[in-house]
């Protein structure tokens, strides 16, 4: 079994580094190859909305034996055909759920669930290993905070190394 996870090339519209390159393709490929240290403005793991839906699809490719094929649009999202950025094997991906808190002077706290107790991430932290600053990673989620109307949100990290938080 395989699966999929599309990352975008560039910055979305709503993000004020709108069209400018992503630089996600690199980050992964140089992140999986060097096995690096987290912390690195590498990208070492993508975070996604619906967390019991990549649970499932990620447990399910572990027992399969498959790979986590990560892939970018060549051009425009859905109305271009999809590049193959690296294929993972299911034994080194895994998949964390995060919760993302927005307080109401604005900053951001990010909290993992490991070992059935939520702790604290430096949001530095987090977002370096997302690929991003920390003012891109806040720019990123602002948009889905903003849909939503919650200050909590719950998300997954799909890890693409053996790094766990």
């Amino acid at each position: 079994m395989n699966a999929v996870v599309l990352l975008s090339k560039t910055f979305f519209p709503q993000h004020p580094k709108a069209g400018m390159q992503t630089e996600f393709a690199s980050k992964v490929r140089v992140s999986v190859s060097q096995a690096p240290i987290h912390g690195n403005f590498y990208k070492i793991h993508t975070c996604r909305s619906n967390y019991e839906y990549w649970k499932k699809k990620i447990d399910k490719l572990k027992a399969g034996g498959g790979v986590l094929s990560v892939r970018q649009w060549s051009t425009s999202p859905y109305r271009s055909p999809q590049e193959i950025i690296i294929d993972i094997s299911a034994d080194i991906v895994d998949v964390q759920k995060l919760q993302l808190h927005l307080m109401d002077d604005g900053v951001l706290i990010a909290y993992i669930l490991r070992n059935n107790d939520w702790d604290v991430i430096p949001l530095a932290t987090l977002a370096a290993n997302d690929g991003l600053t920390v003012e891109d990673y806040k720019a990123w989620f602002a948009p889905v905070f903003e849909k939503e109307k919650a200050e909590v949100l719950d998300f997954a990290i799909i890890h693409f190394t053996t790094f766990r938080y």
